[in-house]
């Protein structure tokens, strides 16, 4: 009679019988295997650590006071001085205020021609004639400025002027200068400045300037031989 083994337990000794010759030979490899040194960890970077109290931490978070810083020295205040006693003011001397010099008038035209050219002055005409040129030229001048005072200003009305009244005329290259002459008007006489230039021919009046003055007292009529009446 023949007995057969059963598989399953076949299977189990040829498992424990190669399980055993595998330990085997590896403790057999780690035999001949030469020492292997322990490996050492790298050196990690060294951190310092300083260990704090609490009270150091708290003495640290608190702000720290700053010192007081020394106020700057005040300036001393100035020294109050009295001041010198300032002499009184000198007094100016009288001097006469600067009054400018007035202008005298230049008139825009001559009056005289047009005068005796009218009807009514043909005997003043022929009387001109017959007087000499000097004389001729005053009396022209003289019909001129009363022709321009009436003309210059309507209240007054002129009927004689003394060119010689104040101070003797000037006559030189056609120019008249009358610069103390007086004039009547409403039976008063008055100051009179006047310059009187002629053509070449010394027949007509070119051109006529003059400034009217204050009034004459009549104390001083008679010896400026200025007439009352004609």
């Amino acid at each position: 009679m023949r007995f057969f083994r059963h598989p399953r337990h076949g299977s189990q000794a040829h498992g424990a019988i190669g399980s055993l010759g595998l330990h085997v030979g590896l403790l057999g490899a780690l035999i001949w295997l030469p020492s292997i040194e322990p490996l050492t960890p790298a050196p990690e970077d060294s951190i310092e650590v300083e260990l704090v109290t609490q009270q150091q931490a708290e003495a640290v978070a608190e702000p720290r006071q700053q010192e007081p810083v020394p106020e700057a020295p005040k300036p001393a205040p100035p020294e109050i001085t009295a001041a010198a006693p300032q002499s009184p003011p000198q007094p100016r001397p009288n001097t006469p205020p600067v009054v400018a010099a007035p202008v005298m008038i230049r008139a825009r035209r001559t009056l005289s021609g047009k005068v005796l050219a009218e009807p009514r002055s043909r005997q003043a005409r022929e009387a001109l004639t017959q007087l000499d040129p000097s004389e001729r030229i005053e009396q022209l001048c003289n019909l001129e400025a009363m022709s321009q005072i009436q003309a210059w200003k309507a209240e007054f009305q002129p009927d004689r002027v003394v060119a010689y009244a104040m101070a003797d005329t000037r006559f030189s290259a056609g120019m008249l200068q009358a610069d103390g002459a007086a004039f009547r008007s409403k039976q008063q006489w008055y100051r009179l400045r006047f310059r009187c230039e002629t053509t070449p021919d010394r027949s007509k009046v070119a051109g006529f300037e003059f400034l009217v003055g204050d009034a004459v007292p009549r104390s001083e009529w008679s010896a400026r031989n200025l007439p009352t009446t004609h």
